[in-house]
C-alpha cells in the first residue's frame, strides 16, 4: 500500500466514531497527565518558595536578637551575665548562620556574612572564659565588642530592607534558585525601594515579653501562689462574681458556657452586650474565666471592634486606673503598654512597701474610642502575688549597687524591685535605669550580693513600650 493510500485509510478510520473516541479519551489522558504532572511541579516549587521564606525569617529574627544581645554585651560587669549572654550570642550566630546555608544564594557578600556570624559566637565566647577566670575585659576587647555590633545593625537593617521587598513581591528565592548567582546579582539590582512599615513587629523573639512587660514567661512553670489554701465555690457563686465584675447595666443574657481545666480552673461565661451599637460586630460576645478557688477573674474579653480613636495613652491609663479601684484591685503600678488596633493594653505591677513586685502582672484593654474596659488578665497576678511577701533584708547600698554598673551605662534613676529569675526563684534587685548609645537600658543588682542578675534593653516606639 502506497504513503497516498496509508494516509486516506487513516483518514477513513479516523472519520469512525468509534476511533474518534478512541482518540479523544487518548487526548484526554494524555492532557490531564500533563496538567497533574504541571500541578505537581508547582506544588513543589511553592513548597521550596514557602522553606526558603521561612529560613530568611528565622535568619532576619536571629541577626536581630544578636544586635540586641551584642548591645547587653557592651554593658556587663559580672562574668556570671558575661556567661549567659555569651551563650545567648552564639546561640543566635548559630541558628543564623545555619538558616542562612538553607537559601539558594552564593553570592559573594554571603561569605564574609558567614564568617562574622562564627566570629562573634567564637569571640564572645573568649570574653566569657576570660571573665569566668577574674580577669577584666579590656578597653581594646569592649571596642572591639562596639564594632561587632554596629556591623550587626548594619547587617540587620539590610536584611529587614530584603524582608520587606520579600513581602512586596519584588524578592523572590524561587527565581534566584532557577537563575543562580547570575540571576540573584541582576534580582539584587532591581529591588524596589519600596518599604513596609513596621514589618520588623512580626518577627519580634519575644512577644510576650512586649506584650507583657519585662517578665511574663516565668508564669507557665509555677503553681497559682494566690489560690494555695483557698476554697473552691459553686457555679453559681461563679456567675455572680462574674455579673458583678462585668457590671449588669452592661451585659445582658449571661450564661455558663463551660470549664478551663488548664493549670488554673474556671468557670467560663459569657453574655451579650447590652445596648448594642449599630456598628457592632453582629458576632460580639463579652466573655469571662472565673477561677474555681476564691472567684478570682482570671480574664475578660469584649471581642469589639474600634471604629476610631478619640482617647490619647494618658486618658487610656487614667480609664484602666479608674477600673481596678472600682473592681478593688489595689496597690498596682502602670509599668508597660501598647497600642495595637484603636485599643491600649496597659501592664501593671503590685507595689509592696514602694517595692515593685513584676511577677506579680495585671493586664487592662482599653477601647481608645470610648475608653470602655475590652479586656482584662490576671494570670501573673493569680500565679505569683502573696501577701505581704517576706522580702529577704537589703544589705548594699543603692551607692554600691550602682557602682557594679557598667561606667558607659548613664544611670537616670534606681529603685527596688522583685523580679523572677530562669530558675522560678525571685531575687530583691536595684532596677537601674539608664541610656548607652542612644539606647534606654534596665540592669538589676542583687541587694544581696551585688551581682548583676539581668539587663533587657528598652524599645521605645509611638505604640508602646516594649523590652528585650
Amino acid at each position: 500500500m502506497s504513503f497516498k493510500d496509508k494516509l486516506l485509510d487513516f483518514k477513513r478510520r479516523l472519520s469512525d466514531r468509534r476511533m474518534y473516541s478512541i482518540i479523544l479519551v487518548a487526548a484526554a489522558v494524555i492532557a490531564s497527565a500533563g496538567i497533574y504532572q504541571y500541578k505537581k511541579a508547582l506544588d513543589y516549587q511553592n513548597y521550596l518558595n514557602n522553606q526558603y521564606n521561612r529560613a530568611f525569617h528565622e535568619v532576619v529574627d536571629y541577626v536581630e536578637n544578636l544586635e540586641v544581645s551584642l548591645a547587653k554585651a557592651m554593658l556587663v560587669n559580672s562574668p556570671r551575665q558575661m556567661d549567659i549572654l555569651s551563650s545567648e550570642i552564639w546561640r543566635q550566630a548559630a541558628f543564623a548562620q545555619a538558616n542562612l546555608g538553607q537559601l539558594p544564594i552564593s553570592h559573594v557578600q554571603l561569605d564574609k556574612t558567614s564568617k562574622f556570624l562564627t566570629q562573634v559566637g567564637d569571640y564572645s565566647y573568649s570574653l566569657s572564659t576570660k571573665t569566668a577566670d577574674g580577669q577584666q575585659i579590656t578597653d581594646k576587647e569592649s571596642s572591639q565588642l562596639e564594632r561587632l555590633h554596629k556591623y550587626a545593625t548594619s547587617l540587620s537593617k539590610i536584611l529587614n530592607d530584603m524582608e520587606n521587598e520579600l513581602y512586596a513581591g519584588d524578592l523572590k528565592f524561587g527565581e534566584m534558585r532557577r537563575v543562580g548567582r547570575t540571576g540573584f546579582s541582576r534580582a539584587a539590582k532591581t529591588i524596589s525601594t519600596q518599604r513596609m512599615e513596621n514589618i520588623e513587629k512580626q518577627f519580634q523573639e519575644y512577644p510576650s515579653l512586649i506584650y507583657d512587660g519585662p517578665f511574663s514567661d516565668h508564669v507557665e512553670k509555677m503553681k497559682p501562689r494566690l489560690l494555695q489554701g483557698g476554697t473552691k465555690i459553686s457555679k453559681e457563686k461563679a456567675r455572680e462574681i462574674a455579673e458583678k465584675f462585668l457590671g449588669k447595666d452592661r451585659i445582658k443574657d449571661l450564661e455558663y458556657i463551660g470549664e478551663g481545666n488548664g493549670t488554673i480552673q474556671t468557670y467560663r461565661f459569657a453574655a451579650n452586650p447590652a445596648g448594642r451599637a449599630n456598628d457592632d460586630r453582629k458576632d460580639r460576645r463579652i466573655t469571662i474565666n472565673i477561677t474555681k478557688i476564691d472567684g478570682h477573674v482570671l480574664w475578660m474579653l469584649d471581642n469589639r471592634d474600634v471604629a476610631r480613636i478619640s482617647l490619647n495613652m494618658d486618658q487610656a491609663k487614667q480609664k484602666a486606673r479608674d477600673f481596678l479601684e472600682s473592681r478593688g484591685i489595689e496597690n498596682m503600678k502602670e509599668t508597660y503598654h501598647l497600642k495595637e488596633a484603636g485599643v491600649a493594653t496597659i501592664n501593671y505591677a503590685y507595689v509592696q512597701d514602694d517595692v515593685i513586685m513584676y511577677p506579680d502582672l495585671v493586664k487592662v484593654k482599653v477601647a481608645l474610642d470610648s475608653g470602655s474596659i475590652v479586656g482584662f488578665e490576671s494570670k501573673g497576678y493569680v500565679m505569683a502575688h502573696k501577701a505581704p511577701r517576706e522580702l529577704p533584708s537589703v544589705k548594699i547600698t543603692e551607692e554600691a549597687a550602682r557602682a557594679q554598673i557598667n561606667d558607659r551605662l548613664k544611670v537616670d534613676r534606681g529603685r527596688l524591685a522583685v523580679i523572677p529569675l530562669e530558675s522560678k526563684r525571685e531575687v530583691l534587685c536595684y532596677e537601674f535605669k539608664g541610656s548607652f548609645n542612644n539606647k534606654k537600658f534596665l540592669i538589676y543588682i542583687n541587694v544581696e550580693t551585688g551581682k548583676e542578675e539581668k539587663i533587657l534593653m528598652l524599645l521605645e516606639t509611638p505604640d508602646g513600650t516594649m523590652t528585650m
